[in-house]
Parts: structure tokens; C-alpha cells; sequence
């Protein structure tokens, strides 16, 4: 059986294929932070986007949208700056990101959100 990072791995990969086809360029992946880390950092048109990705098999535990918590909002703004002020020499516009995938019969299903705060 896979371990969750393994899954988790694989999961990121088809976020990071979907993203490059609608334009994205990747950054970086899997960025730790004293806050947490940022699974997915992508680059399009001079902004960066901070990517957060859920897989969900099924529902029984809620939608991938709903694992987006309070918390778990808060801790991506705080990596993301944590992210900027290390990583950035000059200003950089930012966002930050939501990938929710969902897995039906064998077809992956993609839920983007490019700004979790529009």
C-alpha cells in the first residue's frame, strides 16, 4: 500500500500537469516553512501563485474545497510571505492557490481556484 506522502506525491504531479496546461510555469514544490509547507509555487504573467492541493476519493469526509480551513488559510498566507520575504529581492504580486482533485471511475476531476480570496 502507498504511504500518504507517496499518493500525496503522485496527486501533486497531475495538479502541477494540469496547471502548465493552462499556462502555469512551476516554481518550486513541496517548500517547508516554519508555518507548514506550500505544495505547489507556479509563475504566470509576473505573479506567483501559492498552491494548495487536495485529493479526495470520495466525499465521506467532505469535498476538497472543504478541507480548506480557517487555519489552513492562515498558515498558507504566512508561508507564502515567509516564502517571499527569503526567496523574492523586489516586490512580487501574489496568490494564493487552491488545486481540489477528485478521482471518478478512472477520471481525474479538477477544481481550481487561482485566488482562494476572490
Amino acid at each position: 500500500m502507498p504511504t500518504k506522502r507517496a499518493v500525496g506525491g503522485y496527486y501533486e504531479t497531475e495538479a502541477t500537469l494540469y496547471l502548465e496546461s493552462l499556462g502555469f510555469v512551476l516554481v518550486t514544490k513541496n517548500y517547508f516553512t516554519p508555518r507548514g509547507e506550500i505544495d505547489l509555487v507556479f509563475s504566470k504573467a509576473g505573479k506567483l501563485y501559492f498552491v494548495e492541493v487536495k485529493f479526495r476519493s470520495s466525499d465521506m469526509y467532505g469535498s476538497p474545497r472543504e478541507a480548506i480551513t480557517p487555519k489552513k488559510i492562515s498558515h498558507m498566507k504566512q508561508s507564502a510571505m515567509h516564502y517571499i520575504k527569503s526567496e523574492c529581492s523586489v516586490y512580487t504580486p501574489y496568490a494564493i492557490s487552491f488545486v481540489g482533485i477528485r478521482r471518478v471511475a478512472d477520471t481525474l476531476h479538477f477544481d481550481f481556484l487561482e485566488n482562494i480570496f476572490s
